[in-house]
């Protein structure tokens, strides 16, 4: 992904942005919503935070190429406001991640380290049945 220009005030809020997925959980989801490159790169400045025109710069197109991209995202994800697009990524990274076999790291930290509850009680449950 080419480099976003963040504006200073925006480095806080984006710490928490893009970030919260790596770059190959990126992959997977964009793959998975078939979305292009350009469309997965305005998508993660939209999580960093960035308004349309941030995001412009930082990639170095129109604000009306981004525009028009963010409007393609909304009706290829059949979203109508940029909440509801953050959560369907979300969405879909959650169950790509909870796919057997994925390889793909839990967003949650407990997981990763062994200790979530609710991973316990899927082990607990299936050992009933064993």
């Amino acid at each position: 992904m080419p480099a976003v220009w963040v504006p200073e005030e925006a480095m806080t809020q984006a710490a928490l942005g893009a970030a919260i997925f790596s770059e190959r959980a990126w992959d997977h989801v964009a793959r998975s919503l078939g979305l292009s490159r350009r469309e997965r790169d305005i998508l993660r400045g939209m999580f960093d935070g960035l308004t349309e025109s941030a995001i412009a710069m930082g990639l170095s197109v129109s604000l009306r190429t981004v525009h028009t991209h963010v409007e393609r995202l909304h009706r290829k994800l059949q979203v109508t406001h940029q909440v509801a697009l953050a959560l369907r990524v979300v969405v879909e990274f959650l169950k790509l991640a909870g796919a057997r076999g994925s390889g793909l790291p839990s967003i949650c930290a407990r997981r990763t380290a062994g200790h979530c509850p609710l991973q316990r009680k899927r082990q607990v449950r299936a050992s009933r049945y064993s």
